[in-house]
Formats: structure tokens, C-alpha cells, sequence
């Protein structure tokens, strides 16, 4: 029987919820932006992530916001990196913020604020809702808002206030033919030298308008996200070739190696020489399975790790009022992280003896 992979959507229209949920295996670059919120938790390793021109190194157990339309990319740092990510649709905070206003979050842990109570609660709803959604059963929908709830509360400050910063998200309808067909062109020549004006002559569109519908629909100008798509397929095929660095700024639209650097370093704080000196087997391994495999419901270390969450987030006074069904289901992944834990501790004390003998 194939086992169940940490993975699925959920909506409920009523609520303005739409959530994608998943755990993968963190590889190398992989350049994107999108118009959701991203919360992302390691589960296990070291990630560094690049995000709208900043580095922060996750640990194990540490978290990272998104907003959309932020450019972001991870890489594991050594081996076996797992992360847990939510992607909240942000039509969300509609009824919160008003249909007009905006709203861009910060929420980033590192060593010196991981164990803080907040961080905990939001580590101890998302662990909870990866169960109950694993185990899909029709009442537990109820449940499952009610978490998504707490956990957002956690998330937002109390004092939050609409911020102009939170536009890039706002995507009109309206013109969103438009800014299809202006995507797909770039997208499918973005190797070539493109102007504004090749742009217009192309779409049928002048160039004022292309200019206000990047703005005013993407959150970004035309030029950004012509970067972003050249960025990201070469970021691609330095993992996935073994090509020159140049070859490759040639082949995706880099006037030369100069500007390549230039815009590498700019967005990731580091040169195109100095990443693919970092990629290990590891990275290569999980850019193969990149968003196509995730990580099985069965696997020992993160059921450990979402049992450890839901109880150092619940308390045992949370854990007493549970249903019998999600008592029964914590105490099961305990006994799976008790299991690892006596294993590892016996092969540390072979090992040791092993080293002893020797």
C-alpha cells in the first residue's frame, strides 16, 4: 500500500480560506514568487534563505514569513533538510483589513527567540492541522478553522495596521488578460534582449500602459520582473549542469557574466561561483524530486517532530481536554519519537564501542 504523502489543499469559501500545506525536502535554488502568504518551519537541518535581497539561516525548529510577491529561494545546508511550509491565500485578511487597504507581516525566529511562547503555538497549530488533515475526517473541519485561527493570531501582531508595502499582492482582475499575455511573452523570450518597446510593438499594448499594469497588477515594473524570470532558469541550470558560469548568463538573457554576478550577488548575497561551490549531492538529489515527491506521512523523524510540537505548544492541560482521537494520535507519534530516540542512543553507544575496541 502506497503510503500517504504530507501534502494537501484546503478551502472553505465561507471563510475566505484557501491553504496549501506541505513537508519537502529543502535542495537548491529554485527562484520564485507567488501571491500567497509562505510560512515556513525546518523540521530538521539548516536552511539559508534568500528573500527580496536578505539571507537569514534557519535552524531546526525556527520559521520565516513570506509576504507575496516576495522573491525568495532555500537551500539545505548539508544533508537531509526538511521543511514544513502553509501557504495562506491572502484575500484571507479581507474581511480583517478592508477590501481596500493592505497588509505586509514580519515574523522571522532565530536562536535568541525560536522557544518563545509565540513561535510555539504557531509550530503546535500547524503540526495539528498536518494531523487532521492526514487523518480527514469530515467533523474536523470545525477544528481545523478554529487552529488556523489561533494560529493566525499568533501571527499578526496586535497592533497591525494596513501597510502600503502589502500593495504587490493586490492583483486586479481587472487587465488580468493583458498581464497574461505580457507574461507569456516574456516568459517565452525572456533569452532575448527585451525592451519596453519590443514589448508594445509585440502586445499591441504602449508602453505607458505595459508600465502600469506591471505596477499596478504585479506589484513590480517590468524590468524587476524580467530579472526575476532570467534569474530564476539560470539559477536552475547551475544546479542542474555543469556548463559555464558565463555560458549560462549568455544563455538566459545576461548581457554578460558582469551583470549575471551582478544580479546573483544582488539577490542572494553571494556570486554564481560561490553557490555552486555550496551545492552538495544532497541539493541535486532533492532538486530531482523538486515539489513532486514529499515527504511520506510514515516518516518516523517527522512524526516525532509534529508530536513534539503539538505537545510543547498545547500543555498537558490542552492535551487532557483533546478528543480522545487526537490524544490517541499524539500519544502514537510519542511512542514513534520514543522509539528513534532509544534507537539512536543505542547506535551512539555501538559506535562508541566500536571506536573504544579500535
Amino acid at each position: 500500500m502506497e503510503s500517504v504523502q504530507l501534502r494537501y489543499t484546503y478551502e472553505n469559501p465561507h471563510a475566505n480560506l484557501k491553504l496549501e500545506h506541505y513537508v519537502y525536502c529543502i535542495g537548491s535554488y529554485h527562484y520564485n514568487w507567488h501571491t500567497d502568504f509562505e510560512l515556513l518551519v525546518v523540521l530538521k537541518g539548516s536552511v539559508e534563505l534568500c528573500v527580496s535581497g536578505a539571507r537569514h539561516i534557519l535552524k531546526e525548529d525556527d520559521m520565516v514569513l513570506i509576504n507575496p510577491n516576495e522573491g525568495h529561494a532555500t537551500l539545505g545546508l548539508g544533508r537531509g533538510n526538511i521543511a514544513m511550509v502553509l501557504h495562506i491565500d491572502p484575500v484571507f485578511f479581507k474581511g480583517y483589513f478592508g477590501e481596500d487597504d493592505f497588509i505586509r507581516l514580519e515574523l522571522v525566529s532565530d536562536e535568541s527567540t525560536r522557544n518563545e511562547a509565540r513561535f510555539a503555538v504557531i509550530r503546535q497549530c500547524l503540526a495539528q492541522m498536518m494531523v487532521l488533515n492526514v487523518r480527514r475526517e469530515p467533523a474536523s473541519r470545525l477544528r481545523y478553522d478554529a487552529l488556523l485561527y489561533r494560529l493566525m493570531s499568533a501571527v499578526v501582531p496586535i497592533d497591525q495596521v494596513p501597510d502600503e508595502r502589502g500593495r504587490a499582492y493586490r492583483i486586479d482582475r481587472r487587465g488580468k488578460d493583458a498581464v497574461s499575455r505580457l507574461v507569456a511573452y516574456i516568459d517565452d523570450n525572456y533569452r532575448e534582449r527585451i525592451t519596453l518597446a519590443d514589448l508594445a510593438a509585440k502586445t499591441g499594448y504602449n508602453t505607458s500602459y505595459i508600465s502600469q499594469l506591471f505596477k499596478g497588477k504585479l506589484g513590480i515594473n517590468f524590468s524587476e520582473y524580467l530579472l526575476r524570470v532570467r534569474l530564476s532558469a539560470a539559477t536552475a541550470e547551475l544546479s542542474a549542469s555543469d556548463a559555464r558560469i558565463s555560458d549560462i548568463a549568455a544563455a538566459h538573457g545576461f548581457a554578460d557574466l558582469k551583470s549575471f554576478n551582478a544580479a546573483f550577488r544582488k539577490t542572494f548575497g553571494k556570486t554564481p561561483a560561490e553557490y555552486r561551490g555550496l551545492l552538495s549531492d544532497d541539493n541535486r538529489a532533492g532538486d530531482a524530486a523538486f515539489k513532486q515527491v514529499f515527504v511520506s506521512a510514515d516518516d518516523e523523524y517527522v512524526g516525532a517532530k509534529l508530536a513534539d510540537y503539538m505537545a510543547a505548544g498545547a500543555g498537558q492541560d490542552a492535551y487532557d481536554s483533546a478528543p480522545r482521537a487526537d490524544r490517541d494520535q499524539i500519544r502514537a507519534l510519542h511512542e514513534v519519537a520514543q522509539a528513534a530516540r532509544e534507537a539512536r542512543a543505542l547506535l551512539d553507544e555501538a559506535l562508541a564501542r566500536m571506536g573504544t575496541e579500535a
